[in-house]
């Protein structure tokens, strides 16, 4: 049995958070192309209490990244994704709570 390149649990996790950050920058550069900065958008969604919504939209690509996991069988690597999705499905469900 060989070892598959990229099967850490460490190297999926750090996909899977780093994926909806990067997702929700490029909501944000396609959205509202020059008109604020970053912070000043993210400041935004707070204030209309939107961030666990902008969250819930970011963490989606990580589907792809856990199925390409999966169907690759880098079970540790997709096992780290889901971790993943699973603190941020808690922080966005928290922000849904405390409205």
């Amino acid at each position: 049995m060989e070892k598959k390149v990229a099967n850490n649990l460490w190297i999926g996790l750090i996909i899977g958070l780093v994926m909806p950050l990067i997702t929700s920058y490029l909501i944000y550069a396609t959205r509202y192309p020059g008109d604020e900065t970053y912070t000043e958008f993210i400041v935004a969604m707070i204030k209309v209490e939107s961030l666990g919504k902008l969250l819930s939209l970011s963490v989606l690509p990580n589907l792809l990244f856990f199925f390409l996991g999966i169907w690759s069988e880098r079970l540790l690597a997709a096992r780290g994704v889901l971790i993943a999705t699973v603190l941020y499905t808690l922080a966005s469900v928290a922000m849904f709570l405390m409205k």
